[in-house]
């Protein structure tokens, strides 16, 4: 899969917030994601492909890039 417009929803204190992201590679166990977030591992969002999928679907973060490095402002998650 090349690189996708897509969104992820995250539930912060009971309120929903859509957050616009880029899926920068993805797999049948999960996905990649580049964007302006701050999600910590465990937690569970949703994602939204713009284009194919209209209902979101639920995924858990595995893991978060560090400040810093390569992976800076990237988040991988399983399905």
């Amino acid at each position: 899969m090349s690189k996708r417009r897509a969104s992820l929803v995250i539930n912060l204190d009971c309120k929903a917030k859509r957050l616009a992201c880029l899926v920068v590679d993805s797999s049948k166990e999960g996905f990649r994601v580049r964007g302006s977030f701050d999600l910590r591992r465990g937690q569970v969002i949703e994602l939204i492909l713009d284009e194919d999928m209209p209902s979101p679907e639920r995924c858990r973060v595995v893991w978060v890039g560090k400040a810093g490095s390569k992976r800076e402002g990237q988040v991988g998650c399983s399905f």
